[in-house]
């Protein structure tokens, strides 16, 4: 139902949003990376699991531990869309490595990876930061919050069920993850996300809402 009514209106925003919008592309890698992930799948584990913890795994809500975000948006892409683990238990580098055995790190055994718990070094596993990273998705794309503010329909005609969006702060410090788990009204997208525990656990939130939480925002496209 999207990929036709981006289809569109993409000809007719073209023209405008090639003059007036910078969205930076940061990446683009071959069109078979990550062929076999099931995106509908991977945002239907975020919808089952949006508003609680799934007990198979530690539950990272509270406020010295970060938040649960991106514990939450990489189950979905593990045990929902199908994404093999990367690295070797033991190894805990973060543009290689990405997995979960357990819920502590340290110690030494490195049962889970912090690019699996922590925005940051899951933007730095799966896209990049500071141009440096592990370039696991298919594309990342960076989007200022003015951006998107004057025009959202860039990302909503890139986006998809199971893609991931990350809101970065105005010191390059990515502070949320969101996994798209629909579509919405006005062309909005609908995100999933978990927090910390007194924060928002919950599914089909508006995007368009989330635009100026940080300075800008990082779209990564697992697959084409």
């Amino acid at each position: 139902m999207k990929s036709v009514i981006a289809a569109t209106v993409v000809s007719a925003t073209f023209l405008m949003s090639s003059q007036a919008f910078a969205a930076e592309v940061m990446f683009t890698n071959s069109t078979t990376i990550n062929s076999s992930f099931n995106r509908s799948a991977a945002a239907d584990y975020a919808e089952t699991w949006a508003t609680t913890p799934n007990p198979a795994y530690a539950n990272y809500g509270s406020s010295s531990d970060g938040g649960d975000c991106t514990n939450f948006v990489s189950q979905a892409l593990h045990d929902g869309g199908g994404l093999p683990f990367n690295g070797i238990k033991g190894n805990n580098r973060n543009t290689i490595d990405w997995y979960y055995y357990g819920s502590n790190v340290p110690p030494s055994t490195n049962p889970r990876t912090s690019s699996w718990t922590g925005a940051h070094q899951f933007r730095e596993h799966f896209a990049v930061v500071n141009d440096q990273g592990g370039k696991k998705a298919y594309k990342a794309t960076k989007y200022t919050s003015q951006e998107l503010s004057n025009d959202f329909q860039p990302i909503y005609n890139e986006l998809f069920r199971g893609d991931i969006v990350q809101h970065v702060n105005s010191a390059g410090h990515t502070i949320h993850s969101q996994i798209i788990n629909g579509y919405g009204p006005g062309n909005d997208l609908k995100i999933a996300q978990h927090s910390v525990s007194s924060g928002t656990w919950d599914k089909n939130i508006s995007l368009k809402s989330y635009v100026a939480y940080g300075s800008w925002i990082v779209s990564i496209k697992i697959k084409n």
